[in-house]
């Protein structure tokens, strides 16, 4: 990737939950992270489709205000669900998000699992995750924002502190990897929660 006043790319320093943070045009950012669990992909999947959305159960600083859920043909949350959700930034503050599930599609024997949101609030735009099998009974989680931060403080921290803003994305998404671990090991899915 080349770099300039439209396409810098900024990494978040001791980022270990694989996180890219690229300007792609003036406050429009793709963050993109990447999580290696040792579980079956579809494991994972049902704890991320669950139709109860439990990620508040698992993801510190991460609350939800309300949800509607749509309960898809294989029992799990599926396209029309929707959370409003408060993520506590470890800067100070609070991101106001709703997440909108637009589609998804589980994962299968040689099949990556997907899901497409649209990001409303706070931040604007979209979300992808993709969850598929790798070898050595790793599963990999990649999640993908492309947004713009739409109002307020988000706003201002992304116009003038984009590395501050893909530094507190790293820790709120290497939060997240952690409390993903310790929920499947709860579960009996994992026993390695060390990432």
């Amino acid at each position: 990737m080349g770099s300039g006043p439209d396409r810098d790319v900024l990494r978040a320093a001791g980022s270990r939950a694989g996180l890219l943070l690229t300007r792609a045009a003036a406050g429009t950012f793709r963050l993109i992270t990447a999580w290696r669990i040792p579980a079956p992909a579809a494991r994972v999947w049902e704890v991320l489709a669950d139709p109860g959305f439990t990620w508040p159960a698992w993801w510190p600083g991460l609350r939800a205000e309300s949800a509607g859920v749509v309960t898809g043909p294989d029992g799990l949350g599926g396209a029309g669900s929707w959370a409003r959700l408060r993520m506590r930034s470890p800067v100070g503050g609070v991101l106001r998000l709703r997440l909108d599930l637009l589609d998804s599609r589980a994962p299968g024997p040689g099949r990556t699992g997907r899901a497409k949101l649209r990001v409303s609030g706070d931040l604007r735009g979209g979300a992808a995750v993709s969850v598929r099998e790798r070898p050595g009974g790793l599963c990999e989680i990649r999640l993908t924002w492309v947004v713009t931060a739409a109002r307020g403080r988000p706003a201002l921290a992304a116009r003038m502190a984009p590395r501050l803003c893909a530094w507190a994305h790293s820790r709120v998404m290497r939060a997240g990897e952690r409390g993903l671990r310790r929920h499947l090991a709860r579960r009996g899915v994992v026993s390695d929660v060390t990432a």
